[in-house]
């Protein structure tokens, strides 16, 4: 390939690199007389390539920043019996940051770097162009420091509503960056996408890590479902602001995220913080260790007992209702039954101690595995006793009941949780309370009579309407960081959050 040259203008002088968008070339313009470089696609046949790679053309060449690199021409050329689709454009002197990225990196160099990006992504979204891809190898590292972002390969026009180069539910990027809607392969996408990635790449340039570890559908599954880790767990020391922007940026709700012109005017905020502290060249350097928001909230904190004792009196008193009116049961017995099911829920929802939620982690508390097995017992023993013929049904539910009670209320509280935007614990222990419920009403509606298939079915729709009331009448919602520091630790008291920013800026 050497001495080649492509489109009667550009002499190949060396090979950049390569990947699925086709090959990079270091070449000599020989009509402006200066190197560019020059990437090339093979015609192949395939129209979705080729259509990809023409956008890229159309795209780039529309984007004109001083960090953006610029695209300086493009079409097709016969390249050693080839027909092929070129693209020039500027010559960087420097490097990926990708290969400067070892371990955490200077929070100055990340602050400067993340709000030339930023500016970037601003003149990019202005422009109606999403860059689907950023990640550390397209932001490139001049040999003044500064941030150039490319290949916009797999961008797209967010005013393209006629057509689309993939089809729903295939994903186009880098799994370790991608946005939750661009993962679950969403058709349209949106600038908030670029800002989700943005996040990302700031995670990993401050901690060392990305978001969430794995490979594939694993990790696209974490960007969907998951809570990213607490930065400060991973690089203690970290200032406040920057992790809660970071924090902001990983919210699964694109609407919920700040726009590129909101992070560079907080980016310049933190950076104008970091230069005022001139003694220190960085934000923790001469200042004693600062509590990290994990850290803060005492761990005696008694939100977790309220909630437990709150979830326990409503489900005693709703219980013993429920079986006043609905069994002949004698007085003590249902306000006794009602009074050992709230007990029981208060006093297991408090054996838990308050543990991070690990990305990916399928878990379930000890209040509702205990209850869970509970219930499947006492269905056991309460059919063996009203009927011994069916002994093997009895014992297939005291062996089976309990796994299959456990998955049901991990569904329950998962769904608790997204419909009511409640963090883990409370959302547990509400499905927990509805189960209770519906085994209180099932025994009623065995007592009147229902056949089982009816039961069943009953007891379907009343777990986790019980489970949402409950969740509504004993916890609140939290705000949208509070939320996600719940669900890192939720014996966090989320309120300590705006005051220890305050105290790491007075300690300055």
């Amino acid at each position: 390939m050497r001495g080649t040259t492509v489109a009667g203008r550009y002499r190949v002088v060396d090979t950049l690199g390569s990947g699925g968008m086709g090959e990079v070339w270091r070449t000599e313009d020989l009509h402006e007389g200066h190197e560019v470089a020059l990437k090339t696609i093979t015609l192949d046949g395939d129209p979705v390539r080729e259509a990809a790679f023409r956008r890229e053309a159309g795209v780039a060449a529309r984007l004109s920043h001083p960090h953006v690199v610029a695209v300086r021409d493009h079409g097709t050329a016969d390249l050693d019996g080839r027909r092929v689709l070129f693209l020039a454009m500027d010559l960087v002197d420097g490097q990926a940051l990708s290969t400067r990225i070892s371990g955490p990196l200077p929070v100055a160099d990340v602050l400067i770097w993340a709000h030339q990006i930023s500016q970037a992504l601003d003149a990019a979204h202005q422009a109606g162009i999403v860059h689907r891809d950023i990640k550390p190898s397209n932001v490139l590292i001049d040999q003044d420091g500064a941030a150039m972002l490319c290949d916009f390969g797999i961008a797209r026009l967010l005013d393209t509503r006629r057509h689309t180069l993939t089809v729903t539910g295939a994903a186009i990027g880098t799994p370790a960056y991608m946005s939750p809607e661009q993962a679950r392969g969403d058709k349209t996408l949106g600038a908030p996408s670029d800002m989700y990635s943005l996040g990302c790449l700031l995670h990993e340039l401050l901690t060392g890590t990305t978001p969430f570890d794995g490979t594939g559908w694993n990790v696209l599954h974490q960007h969907v479902h998951a809570a990213p880790a607490f930065l400060s767990t991973l690089r203690p020391g970290l200032p406040c602001e920057l992790e809660h922007l970071v924090l902001e940026l990983l919210d699964k709700d694109p609407g919920r995220r700040p726009t590129a012109a909101q992070v560079l005017a907080r980016l310049a905020r933190l950076h104008a913080a970091l230069v005022a502290d001139a003694s220190a060249p960085t934000i923790a350097r001469h200042h004693p260790p600062v509590p990290t928001v994990v850290d803060a909230a005492p761990r005696s904190s008694s939100a977790p007992r309220v909630t437990g004792w709150r979830a326990g009196a409503v489900t005693g008193a709703a219980i013993t209702g429920e079986l006043a009116w609905t069994t002949p049961m004698p007085s003590p017995w249902p306000a006794a039954l009602g009074t050992l099911a709230g007990l029981l829920l208060s006093a297991l929802h408090l054996l838990d101690a308050p543990q991070p939620a690990r990305p990916g982690e399928l878990r379930i508390s000890t209040v509702g595995l205990f209850t869970m097995l509970l219930i499947a017992l006492g269905f056991s023993v309460a059919l063996l006793v009203a009927q011994p013929s069916m002994w093997w049904a009895a014992v297939t539910i005291a062996f089976l009941g309990g796994p299959v009670l456990v998955a049901c209320t991990i569904t329950v509280s998962r769904a608790v949780q997204h419909v009511l935007n409640r963090p883990t614990r409370p959302a547990e222990l509400a499905s927990s309370a509805g189960a209770l419920h519906t085994a209180a009403l099932l025994l009623a509606a065995d007592h009147a009579g229902f056949s089982m298939p009816a039961m069943l079915a009953a007891g379907l729709v009343l777990w986790p309407a019980a489970a949402l009331i409950t969740a509504l009448v004993t916890s609140r919602r939290t705000p949208e960081l509070a939320h996600q520091l719940a669900q890192l630790d939720p014996s966090i008291d989320t309120t300590a959050a705006a005051p220890l920013c305050r105290q790491r800026q007075d300690r300055r």
